[in-house]
């Protein structure tokens, strides 16, 4: 009997830990935005809305826009993309959306860096 309960007991955990997989998913995140001026010492922070499609059968990621991302890492934990030289890191687990970008011109540097929490929506 207690080799049953113990299956039992495995069975349970399995089904806990295993999560569908939606086929397009729309998700909104909400981000701070800190931006390095060129001028050196100044910087500025804004809040921003950020929407994108998440299709896990294609593999794919598109801003609202229906700009594509180049996806480095699409799976169950993390997605990983870039576009233009902003990378972009996402956290299934907490719904934790990252993003920085650094761009040089005329040997002035600006730095972007964001962060926030998305949420999947039936938009």
């Amino acid at each position: 009997m207690k080799g049953v309960s113990e299956c039992a007991v495995l069975t349970i955990a399995l089904a806990a830990l295993a999560q569908p997989v939606l086929a397009r998913t729309y998700m909104n995140c909400s981000t701070v935005v800190l931006i390095s001026a060129p001028s050196g010492d100044t910087s500025s922070a804004r809040e921003e809305d950020l929407g994108f499609w998440v299709d896990d059968e294609a593999k794919t990621l598109t801003l609202l826009d229906n700009t594509p991302l180049i996806v480095t890492r699409l799976d169950r934990l993390w997605i990983s993309a870039n576009r233009d030289g902003i990378f972009y890191e996402f956290d299934r687990g907490d719904g934790t959306l990252t993003f920085a970008s650094s761009t040089m011109n005329d040997s002035v540097s600006t730095t972007v860096v964001g962060s926030g929490r998305c949420e999947a929506s039936t938009k």
